[in-house]
């Protein structure tokens, strides 16, 4: 499918854009909250492996890594087709773990940002998660190459950008996950610099 005229265009983009932002914010986001997101991944895996915490821990580590890098890479290089298709699976696997997630553990939280996130599994979180798939459908859709024509320093200005979103997220949810007041938080979570 090829968007024609500047309105579909326009559509295509932002929701490209808007699912990459999200992608960055809830990847960094989780890792500021890998010991929850992990609880939240060991619910999806076979009971036996469920006693163990290491599965789980790198799971989850690896999904919020993915996220990051799928975020930044669609936000940054817009043009590469196949990185559209791959969100599209990324958020077409929202849906499954959220249907999944309401089946068998309703009302559990998801801890899709972290900390940031406290909500459980519910009909209303299987509707964002198809409106993600549905704008990650859009974002597939071809557009000219000029509208997506970007200059190397325009895609590291945008790479850059991406990953303070997710350092953003990243902090917020640090500040959130913390039984202690958030400045102090934040600068035990950065004492090396």
């Amino acid at each position: 499918m090829h968007a024609q005229g500047i309105f579909p265009q326009l559509a295509v983009l932002g929701a490209k854009a808007s699912i990459a932002v999200l992608l960055l914010a809830a990847g960094g986001a989780k890792m500021a909250d890998l010991t929850g997101f992990a609880g939240t991944v060991r619910m999806f895996l076979p009971r036996p492996a469920r006693r163990i915490p290491g599965p789980s821990a790198v799971l989850a580590a690896a999904i919020a890594a993915g996220e990051i890098a799928a975020g930044a890479a669609s936000l940054s290089m817009p043009a590469v087709g196949w990185l559209n298709v791959a969100v599209l699976v990324i958020c077409c696997g929202f849906v499954v773990v959220w249907t999944v997630g309401y089946a068998r553990h309703s009302g559990r939280p998801c801890r899709c940002f972290g900390a940031l996130s406290r909500r459980g599994f519910t009909v209303a979180g299987i509707g964002r998660a198809a409106g993600l798939a549905l704008g990650a459908a859009v974002a597939t859709a071809s557009v000219p190459a000029v509208a997506i024509q970007l200059s190397v320093l325009t895609r590291l200005g945008l790479l850059a950008g991406g990953l303070l979103v997710a350092a953003g997220a990243f902090s917020a949810a640090a500040a959130a996950g913390a039984k202690r007041e958030p400045g102090l938080a934040l600068w035990r979570e950065f004492r090396f610099i």
